[in-house]
Protein backbone atom coordinates (compact mmCIF):
# COMPACT_ATOMS: atom_id res chain seq x y z
CA UNK A 1 0.00 0.00 0.00
CA UNK A 2 1.55 3.47 -1.05
CA UNK A 3 1.50 6.33 0.63
CA UNK A 4 -1.10 8.38 -1.03
CA UNK A 5 -3.54 5.67 -0.83
CA UNK A 6 -3.24 5.38 2.38
CA UNK A 7 -3.95 9.78 2.54
CA UNK A 8 -6.81 9.10 0.09
CA UNK A 9 -8.61 6.53 2.19
CA UNK A 10 -8.01 8.56 5.65
CA UNK A 11 -6.92 5.45 7.72
CA UNK A 12 -4.44 6.36 10.85
CA UNK A 13 -1.75 4.64 11.44
CA UNK A 14 -2.94 2.42 13.98
CA UNK A 15 -5.67 1.18 11.02
CA UNK A 16 -2.67 0.81 8.12
CA UNK A 17 -0.38 -1.27 10.73
CA UNK A 18 -3.28 -3.39 11.96
CA UNK A 19 -3.95 -3.85 8.55
CA UNK A 20 -0.29 -5.08 7.30
CA UNK A 21 -0.26 -7.17 10.51
CA UNK A 22 -2.49 -9.18 9.35
CA UNK A 23 -0.19 -11.37 7.53
CA UNK A 24 1.48 -13.81 9.78
CA UNK A 25 5.06 -13.72 7.77
CA UNK A 26 4.91 -9.76 8.32
CA UNK A 27 4.50 -10.20 11.99
CA UNK A 28 7.45 -12.31 12.43
CA UNK A 29 9.37 -10.03 10.66
CA UNK A 30 8.20 -6.73 12.66
CA UNK A 31 8.75 -8.44 16.00
CA UNK A 32 12.00 -9.99 14.64
CA UNK A 33 13.12 -6.49 13.65
CA UNK A 34 11.55 -4.92 17.13
CA UNK A 35 13.50 -7.67 18.73
CA UNK A 36 16.66 -6.63 16.81
CA UNK A 37 16.68 -3.21 17.99
CA UNK A 38 16.12 -4.12 21.24
CA UNK A 39 19.13 -6.35 21.31
CA UNK A 40 21.22 -3.38 19.28
CA UNK A 41 19.73 -0.28 20.94
CA UNK A 42 18.59 -1.66 24.22
CA UNK A 43 14.72 -0.05 22.97
CA UNK A 44 12.72 -2.24 25.24
CA UNK A 45 9.76 -0.54 24.89
CA UNK A 46 9.57 -0.38 20.74
CA UNK A 47 9.78 -4.35 20.95
CA UNK A 48 6.43 -4.20 23.82
CA UNK A 49 4.64 -2.12 21.63
CA UNK A 50 5.10 -3.94 18.22
CA UNK A 51 3.85 -6.48 20.61
CA UNK A 52 0.90 -5.31 21.49
CA UNK A 53 0.14 -3.85 17.56
CA UNK A 54 0.62 -7.84 16.89
CA UNK A 55 -1.79 -9.07 19.30
CA UNK A 56 -4.31 -6.68 18.90
CA UNK A 57 -4.00 -7.59 15.05
CA UNK A 58 -4.89 -10.90 15.95
CA UNK A 59 -6.98 -10.32 18.77
CA UNK A 60 -8.37 -8.34 22.01
CA UNK A 61 -5.70 -7.91 24.74
CA UNK A 62 -8.76 -9.59 27.05
CA UNK A 63 -8.67 -12.81 24.83
CA UNK A 64 -4.58 -12.67 24.70
CA UNK A 65 -4.68 -12.19 28.56
CA UNK A 66 -7.05 -15.48 29.32
CA UNK A 67 -5.14 -17.30 26.87
CA UNK A 68 -1.54 -16.79 28.26
CA UNK A 69 -2.70 -17.31 31.84
CA UNK A 70 -1.36 -13.19 31.91
CA UNK A 71 -3.85 -10.48 34.06
CA UNK A 72 -4.62 -7.67 31.48
CA UNK A 73 -3.25 -5.05 33.85
CA UNK A 74 0.10 -6.66 33.64
CA UNK A 75 0.19 -7.29 30.31
CA UNK A 76 -0.51 -3.20 29.45
CA UNK A 77 1.93 -2.31 31.96
CA UNK A 78 4.50 -4.57 29.81
CA UNK A 79 2.86 -2.96 26.66
CA UNK A 80 3.30 0.65 28.49
CA UNK A 81 7.19 -0.25 29.69
CA UNK A 82 6.17 0.37 33.14
CA UNK A 83 6.65 -3.93 33.65
CA UNK A 84 10.15 -5.64 32.54
CA UNK A 85 9.01 -9.26 32.34
CA UNK A 86 11.17 -12.12 32.45
CA UNK A 87 12.64 -13.90 29.64
CA UNK A 88 9.93 -17.05 30.53
CA UNK A 89 7.35 -14.63 30.43
CA UNK A 90 8.36 -13.07 27.11
CA UNK A 91 8.82 -16.85 25.78
CA UNK A 92 5.20 -17.31 26.91
CA UNK A 93 3.83 -14.78 25.15
CA UNK A 94 5.81 -15.13 21.61
CA UNK A 95 4.36 -18.63 21.99
CA UNK A 96 0.70 -17.86 22.40
CA UNK A 97 1.08 -16.15 18.77
CA UNK A 98 2.57 -19.26 17.38
CA UNK A 99 6.47 -17.75 17.49
CA UNK A 100 9.53 -18.59 19.37
CA UNK A 101 12.26 -17.04 20.50
CA UNK A 102 16.06 -18.08 19.34
CA UNK A 103 19.63 -17.12 19.33
CA UNK A 104 21.27 -16.86 15.70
Amino acid sequence: MDIEKIKSENITHEEHMNNVLQDIEYQKMYLDAAIQEFITEGDYDLFFQSLEQVVKARMSISEFSQKTGITRAALYEMFKGERVPRLDTIGKLLKELGFSLHVA
